[in-house]
């Protein structure tokens, strides 16, 4: 029987760097058990970097971010983000309504009927009618 693949948001990326976030725990649990069935999005990491530095992280601090978790994510934890995902992204913020990084993390999980790992209503949604 093959295993559902998982596709990890943003939010548990953020998480997992502050260990004050209420899902700190449940962050470091998904981040520290993942394999090729359990991903995180690239478009999660873009839209970190995009985070760190509208709040005003210097490059030090963005830089020892990346190299933390270049100790922990590879080619084999990293969902890549493929041209038919932006085809569908562009469909899904034009129809849903939803933002630009959410719109990819969803169409990735629709491309790979994968469940997206996330708190976000709208990847969830967009998931569940889309999939059907």
């Amino acid at each position: 029987m093959e295993q559902t693949r998982e596709i990890i948001d943003t939010v548990y990326l953020v998480a997992y760097l502050n260990p004050d976030d209420p899902l700190h725990e449940e962050a470091a649990r998904l981040i520290e058990s993942l394999n090729p069935g359990r991903r995180v999005s690239q478009a999660a990491l873009i839209e970190l970097d995009l985070l760190m530095k509208s709040r005003g992280f210097t490059p030090s601090e963005r830089r020892d971010t990346w190299q933390l978790l270049a100790a922990i994510l590879n080619e084999e934890t990293v969902e890549p983000l493929l041209p038919a995902d932006f085809a569908l992204a562009v469909e899904l913020a034009e129809k849903e309504g939803i933002d630009y990084f959410d719109s990819l993390i969803a169409a990735q999980c629709i491309n790979r009927k994968a469940k997206p790992v996330t708190n976000d209503p709208d990847i969830i949604k967009a998931v569940e009618e889309y999939t059907i």
